[in-house]
């Protein structure tokens, strides 16, 4: 009679079954947090319309020199602010500023503008030259 033990371990292919399983879940996982995962940017678009291009906002034109002209006058950017609300409450103007600038300008002219309108709750419109 012989005493041998029935329990024979083998190590060729069984211990696969599980490392499958782990990489079917984790495959699982990683499509579900794709589609959960949303990588979108907001951006307001202007709507069209059939007004001609006619408008009723503030036309500021920023020139290579620098020179500013707001509504066909010539201004100092120093009086640009005070010029821009004295337009909307005098001439009834819109809250809207269309900034056109040149591309050989310096484009620190063109953010004071842009600083100036934000501050003054103004909607800015960056138009290309005319």
């Amino acid at each position: 009679m012989s005493l041998r033990s029935s329990n024979n371990i083998r190590l060729e292919g069984g211990g696969m079954s599980s490392m499958t399983d782990l990489v079917f879940l984790l495959l699982i996982f990683f499509i579900i947090l794709s589609t959960l995962a949303k990588n979108e940017t907001e951006v307001n678009l202007p709507q069209g319309g059939s007004d001609g291009g006619q408008s009723n906002a503030i036309s500021i034109v920023v020139y290579p020199d620098n020179t500013i002209k707001i509504n066909e006058k010539n201004y100092p950017l120093t009086d640009a602010e005070l010029i821009i609300l004295d337009q909307i409450e005098t001439k009834g103007f819109d809250k809207t500023v269309e900034l056109y600038a040149d591309v050989t300008a310096d484009y620190g002219t063109v953010y004071k503008i842009i600083d100036i309108a934000k501050q003054n709750q103004l909607k800015v419109a960056l138009m290309t030259t005319k």
